[in-house]
């Protein structure tokens, strides 16, 4: 569906000629641990996309408003990062809706880009999803970071794969091991001639 579909609603991937790749974290903001992850991206340079949960937002705007000061990109991912199978499209709407309110005061700006939880939906909620305006952001590169034990086991990964030009990277900022793998990757990219692009960058 990816390749077919304009990326404005709908993306697994980035331009495969862009010379980017797009790194990509869920589930926070988390009060200890985003703010790491954002100084490690400030001293290296990079903006990335972040998909947060609305309740989350509500308990730490300070920190949505130091992700859009920054320069990063920001997009929903549910308002209690529901099961999919067990919430209904008027449901998942709402909560878009509702974190969408919380996020543009804190952004500057109307926020369109929606991950969801699991990164499923069904084909219905799909095209209620795009009525309403949203892109639809999933991944392409995926180190399980949040189910590896240690930060050498997501290492080990990033090693393994070498990533290419359109790549769109799902890593988390409510777990740990991202802050301590992240200089190597952004070495790595570097290395490789490949720079770095936010999902916005890539909306067309």
């Amino acid at each position: 569906m990816g390749a077919v579909l304009p990326r404005r609603l709908f993306m697994t991937h980035g331009p495969v000629g862009s010379g980017a790749v797009c790194l990509t974290f869920d589930d926070g903001p988390d009060p200890i641990l985003t703010p790491r992850l954002l100084d490690i991206l400030s001293t290296c340079g990079v903006r990335a996309t972040f998909f947060v949960i609305g309740e989350k937002v509500a308990r730490h705007p300070e920190i949505v408003r130091r992700l859009a000061a920054e320069g990063h990109d920001v997009g929903g991912h549910g308002y209690h990062h529901g099961d999919p199978g067990l919430t209904s499209s008027s449901h998942l709407l709402e909560e878009i809706r509702r974190t969408a309110d919380l996020l543009a005061p804190l952004v500057g700006r109307e926020v369109t880009l929606f991950r969801p939880p699991h990164g499923k939906l069904t084909i219905p909620k799909l095209f209620r999803l795009w009525r309403a305006g949203q892109t639809i952001v999933l991944w392409n590169v995926d180190p399980k970071d949040y189910s590896r034990a240690t930060s050498h086991e997501v290492n080990q990964w990033f090693e393994s794969h070498s990533l290419q030009s359109g790549d769109l990277i799902l890593m988390h900022d409510n777990v740990g091991h991202a802050i301590d793998v992240l200089p190597g990757v952004i070495e790595a990219v570097r290395a490789s001639g490949l720079s770095f692009a936010t999902v916005s960058d890539w909306v067309t």
